[in-house]
């Protein structure tokens, strides 16, 4: 008997296609929160906005004389801060052909990675500001750190460092951002640490044994502890800049090629390639001094190595490289009120941009923004360095 099956008609039997296409995994803005202190009777527009900030007198500690008419004081100057406005703005130019051939729906989804891109971008901005207060705390496993070059893996948060922060915030006078709590932003990572920690005073034993209990957190974080507040948001910053560990393996390599700087194949299943990341060290004959890796890219048996250093005609289809992996050092950032400073002309935006080619094929969208941030406090601001015990 013969069947009329799927492999008879082979040519009506397609696949399907799920035409709802889902958007990548985002982390929720929120840095840009942080910056609370705004201009608030700016007398003009210009690039740059000036805050000023009165100096209190000294103490006055001696007695007054009955019949003596105390000398007058003078005030001292303001101290100012300045924060610098600048242009920010991306764009998608989306053609008409797309939108006539696409599976999909593209405009609303173009609209949608758009709006994200630019808080994405803004919150990564005033992260960059953020991130490099002078007042800092490096963890430590056993001997002092006293830079981020000298965080290692094993310098794991503690619920000591937490206390030290606050506390100094409180000796700094610095306003808590909720009630008595400051805002203490931590990397997912870190804050696996943190909670791990054993013993009296760690974070589990505090809160076991807390009679508030869900009194002891607020919405969109995952407790308070120490005086703060915790969100946990993998935006917290995360550098690859800390002390060297083990070398990897060497590993001979072919020269792929050259352009902005100088690339490397390697098969695909090497140390280097299996355990190496963005911001590692790496030598080799030919490769210049304090040469780090900007970027591997894997596919099929190979691996291309993009280092940032421009190479030297010394690096031959023979050269063997040693890769060196960086500690990822974290930042927690604990902050009270007027830690951070924003200035903005004009509030970012989306733009939809005018159709303005002969036959209305191109639709421009994007978005775009004048604003600018500054430390405004930095009495109000403290930064723990630590590494990771589950780094990535």
């Amino acid at each position: 008997m013969a069947y009329t099956d799927s492999s008879a008609l082979a040519g009506l039997v397609k696949t399907a296609y799920d035409r709802y296409v889902e958007f990548a995994l985002r982390a929720q803005p929120l840095i840009r929160s942080v910056a609370d202190k705004r201009p608030a009777q700016q007398a003009m527009p210009g690039s740059s906005v000036v805050f000023s900030i009165y100096n209190d007198l000294s103490p006055a500690t001696a007695t007054l004389t009955e019949t003596t008419d105390p000398d007058a004081i003078a005030l001292s100057d303001v101290t100012t801060v300045a924060v610098t406005l600048n242009e920010y703005g991306n764009a998608s130019l989306v053609t008409r052909k797309l939108q006539l051939f696409s599976l999909s729906d593209v405009d609303p989804a173009v609209a949608d990675i758009i709006a994200f891109n630019m808080a994405d971008s803004l919150d990564k901005v005033a992260l960059e500001v953020l991130r490099v207060g002078t007042n800092v705390i490096y963890s430590a496993s056993s001997t002092a750190r006293t830079s981020t070059a000298t965080v290692t893996a094993t310098d794991t948060i503690t619920a000591a460092n937490i206390r030290k922060a606050v506390a100094k915030l409180r000796a700094n006078k610095a306003v808590p951002r909720e009630g008595s709590l400051y805002w203490a932003g931590i990397h997912p990572e870190v804050s696996h640490d943190l909670r791990a920690e054993t013993g009296a005073g760690g974070w589990n034993d505090m809160h076991k044994y807390a009679e508030t209990g869900t009194g002891q957190f607020w919405p969109g974080t995952i407790g308070t502890y120490e005086g703060a507040y915790f969100v946990e948001t993998p935006r917290l910053y995360r550098g690859v800049d800390g002390a060297d560990a083990s070398a990897l393996a060497t590993t001979a390599v072919t020269v792929a090629g050259a352009s902005g700087g100088l690339t490397l194949g390697v098969a695909s299943t090497s140390v280097i390639a299996t355990s190496a990341e963005a911001g590692d060290k790496i030598s080799g004959t030919g490769i210049a001094s304090g040469a780090k890796i900007a970027s591997l890219v894997t596919s099929g048996s190979t691996t291309t190595i993009t280092v940032d250093t421009v190479h030297t005609a010394a690096v031959t289809a023979t050269t063997v490289v040693t890769v060196t992996p960086v500690t990822a050092v974290y930042r927690t950032i604990l902050a009270g009120k007027q830690a951070l400073a924003e200035a903005v002309a004009q509030e970012p935006n989306v733009v939809i941009g005018p159709v303005t080619d002969r036959l209305m094929r191109f639709r421009p969208i994007g978005w775009y923004g004048v604003l600018g941030f500054s430390l405004y406090r930095q009495a109000a601001l403290y930064r723990i360095e630590s590494g990771s015990s589950i780094s990535a």
